[in-house]
């Protein structure tokens, strides 16, 4: 499916990441998905705001454990017909600072927090891309639920957390616990 025009955007049918570095910095983000281009204005304050606080979060998680780090924002190249924009992405080794986003293996956890205009892309299109491409993980959060989903290439359906969620890469390791009340503050 073509892009409709946008003002400064050509039309092509089959977008690639070349022709997505092509494109005017102009405060939307551009990702293609078998090749086909989404474009996505700048998240609201709120949506900003939720990503920031768990990012806060898995932050100091990373911090405390040799051999994670979390990079925001940033891409998940699959193919040349495949980028995508997670909001957060942990990865789980220090040596890939070094490599271009190409090169960059696949995140272990990746983050989506759902707003209207992207809720249904982010979950049924975005959400299986990462998984195919062997993300181990894909949290998609919903601020007007308050919950989190978290989906695995296993999961047929996802868990979803209200209270709180567990995260741990590896059982060596001790898991970072996020609560609803840090997430997404009081209750109204």
């Amino acid at each position: 499916m073509a892009m409709p025009a946008l003002p400064g955007i050509p039309e092509r049918t089959l977008w690639t990441v070349a022709d997505l570095e092509q494109l005017p910095d102009d405060g939307n983000r551009y990702e293609i998905l078998h090749g086909e281009l989404l474009v996505t204005p700048l998240p609201s304050t709120g949506h900003q705001g939720l990503a920031a606080r768990l990012l806060v979060s898995l932050a100091i998680w990373c911090r405390a454990h040799t051999g994670w780090r979390f990079l925001t924002p940033g891409g998940v190249y699959v193919s040349e017909t495949t980028w995508l924009e997670p909001d957060i992405a942990i990865y789980p080794s220090p040596e890939y600072l070094n490599l271009t986003w190409r090169e960059m293996p696949a995140p272990v956890l990746v983050v989506e927090v759902l707003s209207p205009s992207t809720r249904k892309r982010d979950r049924h299109r975005k959400r299986p891309a990462y998984l195919t491409f062997g993300v181990g993980e894909v949290w998609l959060v919903d601020e007007d639920a308050r919950t989190i989903e978290r989906w695995t290439a296993a999961s047929e359906f996802p868990e979803t957390f209200h209270g709180s969620i567990t995260w741990s890469p590896s059982a060596a390791l001790p898991p970072l616990v996020v609560t609803e009340a840090e997430l997404f503050g009081p209750k109204p």
